[in-house]
C-alpha cells in the first residue's frame, strides 16, 4: 500500500505543469521536511495543509495544519495530529524572526513548537544562509543554495540542521538532520497556491506526502 502511495504521489507531481513555490515543512510550521528554517510568513499571508505520515514501525500520522503571519515577523500556527491508534491532539507552534537576510548575512529567528505541551513542547533557535546566487547545470539552474542550523528542545533533541536548494525553477529539494534521522524531501508547485511534497523520513524507512494551499487566494 505504501509503494502504491508513493507511486501515484511521484506520478501526479511530475506530471502536472509547476512555477516558484516555497512550502512550510510536513508538519506544518515554515521550514524544509520536518525542521524549522530562519523563515517566516510574511504579514496577513497564510498556508493551510494536509500530510500523511506512512511509519514502518510505530503508527501512521495524518496532519492537518494553519498557519499565517500576524505581524511583520512573527508567524504562528496550529496543527492537528491524528495517529491511526491513540487520540487526536492539537499543537499550537509560533517563530519570531530575529534578523532578516541580507547580501552576506545570516538570517535567525527564535521559535516553540506546541507551546501548550499537548506532545513534546519544543522551543529551539534556528539560523538560515543563502550560499550564493546559483550554479548553472546541464538541465538547469541550481538557485537558492541554503544552509539552516538550529539547535532547541523536546522533539529536536540539541543541534538540528539542512541544505535546501530549488532546481531548474521547478522543484524544491531538502535534506535535513531532524536531531535524531536524516530526511529527503521535494516539493513542486501543482497549480497557482497549491503545492505538493513527498519526503522519506526516519532513516529511509517511512514515507510522507502532503499538499498546500496558500496566499494569496
Amino acid at each position: 500500500m505504501r509503494r502504491f502511495a508513493v507511486a501515484i504521489a511521484v506520478a501526479v507531481l511530475v506530471a502536472v505543469p509547476v512555477g516558484a513555490w516555497a512550502a512550510p515543512s510536513l508538519l506544518g510550521p515554515s521550514g524544509l521536511v520536518t525542521i524549522p528554517t530562519a523563515e517566516v510568513l510574511g504579514m496577513t499571508t497564510w498556508n493551510a495543509g494536509a500530510t500523511a505520515l506512512w511509519m514502518e514501525e510505530g503508527a501512521d500520522v495524518n496532519v492537518l495544519y494553519a498557519n499565517v503571519g500576524v505581524l511583520p515577523r512573527l508567524e504562528v500556527g496550529v496543527a492537528r495530529l491524528d495517529p491511526d491508534q491513540g487520540e487526536a491532539e492539537s499543537v499550537v507552534n509560533a517563530k519570531l524572526s530575529l534578523a532578516r537576510a541580507l547580501p552576506g548575512k545570516v538570517s535567525l529567528a527564535v521559535g516553540m513548537s506546541d507551546i501548550t505541551d499537548q506532545m513534546d513542547r519544543s522551543a529551539y533557535v534556528v539560523a538560515s544562509h543563502v550560499l550564493g546566487a546559483g550554479l548553472v547545470m546541464r538541465r538547469g539552474m541550481v538557485t537558492s543554495p541554503q544552509v539552516h542550523v538550529g539547535i532547541g528542545g523536546g522533539r529536536f533533541d540539541g543541534l538540528f540542521g539542512g541544505v535546501s536548494a530549488t532546481i531548474d525553477g521547478r522543484v524544491t529539494v531538502m535534506a535535513e538532520y531532524d536531531g535524531d534521522d536524516v530526511n529527503i524531501g521535494a516539493t513542486w508547485p501543482l497549480a497557482m497556491n497549491l503545492a505538493g511534497t513527498v519526503a522519506v523520513l526516519n532513516g529511509l524507512d517511512d514515507f510522507g506526502a502532503g499538499l498546500t494551499l496558500s496566499s494569496p487566494w
